[in-house]
């Protein structure tokens, strides 16, 4: 859709949630785990970090951007373990901004040490920007990368934590809430959250007969994916992070 600061173009590189599905009988969907990138004007943003950021970082390789801003709900394995092979990280030219909770740089850097991983976040070429995230707080990107594009977190639904984000110019916006279990008593304020949105990002990890037995687990059913889509007045809702 186009409008202020030019059209946005979505690309889907992971779907999966939990773990990668590489087997056959899951590639009609994609086994790679969740990341979705916006091109939005000559800003890239990017929504997680699970394994589909490697391909995205070979085509960023190619094309040869030098900046990248990654938005991380959170810091479960397969919304950053992206971030172990993304090209741009070994690239001196690159400039990469991460965005997450307070305290998520230490964590980060942590789970991403020598020990785990050949290569380090302070070793790579690029040069790494950390940015703490408050839920009700509306931000722009560092450094004005995206003039006009406002984006806000609300506090999610799942344990351990996690953001979900809106990203909105005034001309169109796309809400994402991927890890969310909508219960009772959140789901008003995610809908209030969404509220008339372009594109609703929704978690629909079960069917209603997994959720039965996963209750707690902090992801929701596609049908209940449907409901929040009537709910919010969403035009569009893209259902992803299947089990």
């Amino acid at each position: 859709r186009s409008g202020m600061g030019g059209a946005w173009s979505l690309t889907v590189w992971g779907v999966r949630g939990s773990f990668p599905a590489p087997q056959a009988d899951f590639l009609g969907y994609g086994g790679n785990t969740c990341c979705l990138s916006l091109d939005c004007g000559d800003a890239l943003v990017v929504l997680d970090a699970g394994s589909g950021l490697a391909a995205l970082g070979e085509r960023i390789a190619r094309e040869k951007r030098r900046r990248v801003d990654i938005l991380l709900s959170h810091l479960h394995l397969d919304h950053v373990m992206g971030l172990f092979p993304f090209a741009p990280r070994y690239d001196r030219a690159a400039e990469i901004h991460l965005y997450g909770a307070p305290g998520f740089a230490g964590e980060l850097a942590r789970l991403i040490g020598s020990s785990l991983w050949p290569v380090d976040l302070a070793n790579g070429r690029a040069r790494i920007l950390f940015h703490e995230v408050w839920g009700g707080r509306p931000f722009p990107l560092a450094g004005g990368a995206a003039p006009g594009l406002a984006v806000t977190a609300l506090e999610g639904s799942h344990p351990g934590g996690c953001l979900y984000y809106r990203l909105e110019d005034g001309v169109r916006s796309l809400a994402y809430a991927l890890d969310c279990e909508l219960e009772e008593a959140f789901l008003p304020e995610l809908v209030r959250f969404a509220r008339d949105t372009d594109l609703l990002v929704c978690d629909a990890n079960f069917t209603s007969e997994d959720l039965a037995q996963r209750r707690g687990w902090g992801h929701s059913s596609w049908q209940q994916c449907l409901e929040l889509r009537r709910a919010c007045g969403a035009k569009l809702a893209l259902l992803t992070h299947y089990a």
